[in-house]
């Protein structure tokens, strides 16, 4: 910005904002003007008292003396009269040209401004203050508008400058319009151009939905054949096992050979182990055909199994409030838990389940006062076919809640019982409803 020498011109400030006069001080200050501050009309009116300016920019929303009262007092004032006087605000209609002409203002300006509109407007109204000193004092006259009389002492250069600068502001909003409107069709546009490409999306979208519904209807035919064979071939196994086992019995009881019977003996073994794989497979079909329930935890209270000794089932009440989303078979899981605390735990006389809510989920913990497991088979006791028994237990467990994101792990150390931790995922669990 060009700084100009206007030392002599002195412009009093009258803003109630002290972010708004500051901001205004230091434009004026930058481009020459000698410039004083005022936060309110009366003030304005005492400061001018010593110190006249040559031109007054006012506020017109202003606590105790608004900025037509303070024109008018200034305009009323011999001394004063003659000072321009341009008034600010945020507000424009017709009624702030009648009130500006009625108190004697000689320009308006509207916030926001450009810089160097407001100090071309202060330019103007500086070279035309000679002219309006010379203009003939006319006694006014009366005029009526929107219902309200109203008496305007302006003379004809106030009334000209007045009306040029609502003229000049008109064009400006008219253009400010004209670009507003061109934006918005250019929006318009567009919007158009992404409704379109949303139409197509959906379209697509359709289309893929109904070629997924396609191939999992395809899936869910396939997987019926597939149970239903597996289910056939497992009752045709089972029939064939049961007529085999009838033979190996007979012969069993017909055999008197030392050797022979050591041969039917392992025989058994397999056949309890063949047994138990066929049993298996109908089991793991089961695996997530009938979709994740929400089952209450307190239901493991009402879980049967087989114990040794007198084994005490302990549940922290804390858990029982809540169910968790969970394959149907989520029972099965808590069984083979417990069934391996006893099969496994030596002298167990104790199995609690507890939990508490942390940060990664819910933290339920199947601990056992038996004699824990072992370094060496912690780390493989969830395999498939790995244990004393059948070697299926931990892996189904591990299986069926795999299929709603629940993990499971062994915790406890060798000598201080056996420790499961379940984690359930924190959109998994909830208070019983």
């Amino acid at each position: 910005m060009e700084t100009s020498n206007h030392a002599d011109t002195t412009i009093l400030i009258v803003e109630d904002s002290k972010t708004q006069a500051t901001i205004l001080q230091h434009l004026l200050e930058s481009a020459g003007y000698r410039v004083i501050v005022s936060f309110n009309g009366q003030e304005a009116l005492k400061i001018m008292k010593d110190d006249l300016p040559t031109l007054i920019l006012t506020d017109i929303v202003m606590p105790e003396m608004n900025g037509y009262e303070f024109c008018r007092a200034i305009k009323n004032n011999p001394v004063t009269s003659s000072i321009p006087v341009i008034l600010v605000t945020q507000l424009y209609d017709p009624q702030d040209v009648i009130e500006g002409l009625e108190c004697g203002a000689d320009n308006f300006i509207i916030k926001p401004y450009e810089n160097q509109y407001l100090l071309s407007r202060i330019g103007i109204i500086l070279a035309n203050r000679y002219l309006q000193m010379n203009e003939t004092v006319t006694l006014g006259v009366e005029v009526f508008f929107a219902g309200k009389k109203h008496f305007i002492t302006s003379n004809r250069l106030q009334i000209l400058n007045i009306l040029l600068s609502t003229y000049e502001i008109a064009i400006q909003k008219n253009n400010e319009l004209h670009e507003a409107r061109d934006r918005l069709a250019t929006l318009n546009e567009q919007i158009i151009e992404a409704n379109q490409f949303l139409q197509q999306a959906n379209e697509d979208l359709k289309h893929e939905i109904n070629e997924r519904k396609r191939v999992e209807a395809a899936l869910s035919q396939a997987n019926k054949k597939l149970n239903l064979l597996s289910s056939i071939t497992r009752h045709d196994m089972k029939n064939i096992l049961m007529a085999v086992l009838g033979y190996h019995g007979l012969a069993l009881q017909d055999t008197k050979d030392p050797k022979f019977l050591n041969y039917l003996n392992r025989e058994t073994d397999l056949f309890a182990k063949l047994t138990n794989q066929i049993e298996f497979t109908k089991l793991y079909d089961e695996l997530g055909t009938t979709g994740a329930i929400w089952k209450p935890l307190s239901e493991i209270n009402s879980i049967r199994f087989a114990t040794s000794g007198d084994v005490t089932l302990n549940i922290a009440p804390e858990i029982m409030q809540y169910e968790i989303f969970a394959d149907p078979l989520i029972e099965k899981v808590f069984y083979n838990l417990f069934e391996n605390s006893i099969r496994h735990g030596g002298s167990v006389t104790l199995i609690t389940v507890s939990g508490e809510i942390t940060d990664f989920g819910m933290r339920i913990l199947v601990c056992d006062n038996g004699n824990g497991i072992s370094a060496e088979d912690k780390p493989m006791i969830f395999r498939r076919g790995y244990g004393k028994n059948t070697g299926l237990g931990l892996f189904l467990t591990r299986e069926i809640l795999s299929i709603t994101g629940i993990i499971i792990d062994a915790v406890s150390k060798e000598g201080e019982g056996a420790c499961f931790e379940l984690i359930v995922p924190p959109d998994h669990y909830r208070l019983t409803t």
